[in-house]
């Protein structure tokens, strides 16, 4: 984190001095349509927490086959649970649920004609609420990253990745809270104030009065999906900006290599990711969900591929005995190369790792890899350093216009020294990245993982075990600044961004209870780490509305999952398989 003379505060609530025009009557207005809608709709219901629960080709099965679901029943529910978001959390930007309301009620079938498979061939995401991080443009909407100067900017067009979902019947619900800049691996800014964490201590708790850190920068996108108002997030991620906020929120966060096949790239028309309206590149887009089955289906219709299959009778799953579904599931071999690391980790992440592979060695012939080898140790330091250098390689010249009078965020990339008007030429030349240094480090990794077939032309099925963030999960917030400040917390994030690999970020929900509890035991003997660690959390506000299991608990850990680009689809498919409960 840099130096400033620009004037910081921390952000509680939206900073009361903003100059931006009309910035202040832009929070108003979204605190009054927030407060209308919940008047009108009042709070979630036990059928709104069951809706939220199921994944994407369930609620298309009870939508086109048995059609004892609406769109305006199952969008509804969303609303609620957005509402109930927006007021816990402050995840909002925008919240245009009058116009998804109205494409709802477009969309409902028009009568019985309507086969499962013709409606789904059209419409592959029929019946899925999704949310925009605010760097992506929407039509109508602004983009404001967290800055008053663009609180009014309404976008005169969609970027194609909001409008290819659109155009597949998905319906927007909201955008979500991002930090100032998006700078941050937190989520607060002056315009919007602090999000936080739907995570909650368990009563009784002796660290109540800590609370958690939602992470970010897509912090909003985490919030509200975890929360059940969004059922898809689209999110960014330059260095963990997806999978850090996924991980410290039990969720699955999905990064695309930087520039996907599957949809156009062109700034800043186009704007994805990176400064709207600027020319500082895209990073790349990602995915957050509850639901792995529901992200990997997302990815795969957006990438071109096939919607959920039902078959000519419409059979859906619930019709299908448990031999059959086996067969289903077990129709193709996903055999990996699995190398994994437990560097910098702490030791409940660290075993872990160790539990997850041998487990896998434990798997049926469809899935157990076909080898398991550690990665061994690599330069951490000077992949943080490269990291750094290709974030801050353009200058800050476009941030620094957007941020105007506001004040600076005290955690942020931001930094000062490398605007043109205080820099020399010869400082100008020293911000490009050694790119021969990086070079090197890539071709180290890829001959330390044991790869040696030609990425370009037909990549292997290796995947990478790592850890997401180091503390493995939900993390409260005087820990994560101490982490976050000793360094190198979320560094495996930083690496696969700089390889540019496709990855995900994996909750472990389904631990067998001894398990869990031995890797909170190895590490609260650790004292290095005991300190760092928080105690039960309440159960998930999902979860504990359906079921009666869920109780006061430790927190769900993640994992990184990463591979070589052009095997992103075996790569959802691994992750989908390791985290299903195991008959």
């Amino acid at each position: 984190m840099s130096a400033s003379k620009t004037f910081r505060g921390e952000f509680q609530k939206p900073y009361p001095g903003l100059k931006g025009p009309g910035a202040n009557e832009a929070v108003d207005a979204l605190f009054e349509k927030v407060t209308k809608a919940k008047k009108q709709y009042g709070e979630p219901n036990e059928e709104d927490y069951e809706i939220a629960n199921e994944p994407l080709w369930h609620l298309q099965g009870r939508l086109i086959i048995s059609q004892d679901l609406t769109l305006k029943r199952v969008l509804e529910a969303r609303i609620r649970l957005t509402i109930q978001a927006s007021l816990t959390t402050h995840c909002l930007t925008a919240f245009p649920y009058e116009e998804a309301l109205e494409e709802a009620e477009n969309m409902e079938l028009s009568g019985d004609d309507d086969t499962a498979q013709s409606v789904l061939d059209c419409y592959p995401l029929y019946g899925l609420v999704f949310s925009v991080k605010d760097c992506a443009h929407v039509y109508g909407l602004p983009t404001t990253l967290g800055c008053s100067s663009r609180a009014t900017q309404e976008e005169a067009a969609s970027a194609e990745l909001v409008q290819k979902m659109q155009d597949m019947e998905a319906m927007l619900i909201a955008k979500t809270t991002a930090p100032q800049l998006i700078m941050s691996n937190t989520t607060h800014s002056p315009l919007w104030g602090t999000t936080h964490s739907p995570i909650q201590t368990a009563e009784g708790d002796e660290k109540q009065s800590n609370e958690f850190q939602v992470g970010g920068s897509s912090g909003g996108e985490a919030a509200l999906v975890k929360m059940g108002g969004s059922q898809t997030g689209i999110g960014a991620d330059m260095g963990g900006s997806v999978r850090q906020p996924a991980c410290l929120n039990e969720l699955f966060g999905y990064k695309y290599v930087s520039k996907p096949q599957d949809f156009r790239w062109k700034l800043p028309k186009d704007f994805m990711t990176g400064l709207p309206h600027t020319s500082v590149p895209a990073t790349a887009p990602g995915l957050l969900s509850r639901c792995m089955p529901t992200l990997e289906l997302v990815a795969r219709v957006i990438g071109g591929g096939e919607a959920q299959d039902f078959d000519e009778e419409n059979k859906w799953m619930d019709e299908v005995d448990e031999d059959e579904l086996e067969e289903l599931e077990a129709k193709e071999h996903n055999n990996p190369h699995i190398v994994y690391t437990t560097q910098k980790s702490s030791p409940e992440v660290s075993e872990l790792i160790q539990w997850l592979v041998k487990s896998l060695k434990d798997r049926d012939m469809y899935t157990c890899p076909e080898q398991c080898d550690p990665l061994g140790d690599i330069d951490l330091a000077a992949w943080a350093t490269a990291w750094t250098e290709h974030a801050k390689e353009n200058g800050f010249d476009e941030a620094r216009e957007m941020l105007g009078d506001d004040p600076l965020i005290t955690r942020t990339l931001f930094d000062e020294s490398r605007l043109s008007s205080v820099a020399s030429d010869s400082d100008k030349k020293s911000w490009k990245p050694d790119s021969e240094r990086l070079a090197k480090l890539e071709e180290t990794f890829i001959k330390q993982a044991g790869i040696t077939e030609e990425i370009v032309e037909e990549p292997e099925n290796v995947m990478f075990i790592t850890p997401t963030y180091i503390l493995g999960g939900a993390v409260q917030n005087e820990a994560f600044v101490q982490l976050d400040d000793a360094g190198e917390s979320e560094i495996w994030c930083q690496i696969f961004n700089l390889l540019d690999w496709p990855v995900i970020s994996i909750p472990f929900a389904h631990l067998p209870s001894k398990v869990r509890e031995e890797l909170r035991n190895k590490a609260e003997s650790d004292p290095k780490w005991a300190k760092y660690l928080p105690g039960k959390v309440k159960g998930d506000v999902i979860w504990s509305k359906t079921s009666d299991d869920e109780v006061d608990r430790l927190a769900h850990l993640s994992l990184q999952l990463a591979t070589l680009p052009g095997k992103h689809a075996s790569l959802l498919d691994y992750a989908r398989r390791i985290t299903e409960p195991q008959r």
